[in-house]
């Protein structure tokens, strides 16, 4: 039996993603072909199916779009091995998502950032569980729904 899913538009305004604040990713993963997943605890997730990135002290280090690509390297960069190190152990200190754009952007300590950049009007970008059960969706186009089961 297929189970339909219903979301409720919400307000940025009405977002309060502070329960995320020290917390520290303790798993990367990604499902062929677009998505991956950066968990914070069993309970707590994102699912991301576009672009991210990591920034360093200010720089690029890491984008989704780098994964598999060898780029001159002796080996194709593996972007869930390089994201896991990179973010494991780092807290998270602020949590912002801005608004029209649904961009999602976590600082880390040690002036570590994951960026999640939507990039699509019309399809979703990523859903965040807290672990309450919610479910936040950037359902495209800059909107955010909720839904919780």
């Amino acid at each position: 039996m297929t189970q339909f899913i219903h979301p409720s538009a919400v307000s940025y305004k009405d977002i309060d993603l502070s329960w995320m604040i020290g917390r520290v990713v303790t798993e990367v993963s990604f499902s062929e072909p677009e998505l991956w997943y950066f968990s914070f605890g069993p309970e707590v997730s994102i699912g991301v199916e576009c672009l991210w990135r990591i920034v360093e002290h200010g720089r690029i280090g890491l984008t989704s779009d780098d994964h598999g690509h060898q780029f001159g390297l002796p080996a194709p960069v593996d972007a869930v091995a390089r994201s896991t190190d990179a973010l494991s152990g780092h807290r998270v200190t602020a949590v912002q998502l801005r608004p029209f754009t649904a961009d999602l952007v976590i600082e880390f300590t040690d002036d570590l950032r994951l960026e999640i950049i939507p990039t699509s009007s019309g399809y979703e970008a990523w859903q965040l569980r807290d672990a309450a059960g919610m479910s936040y969706i950037a359902v495209g186009g800059g909107e955010v729904s909720k839904w919780k089961p």
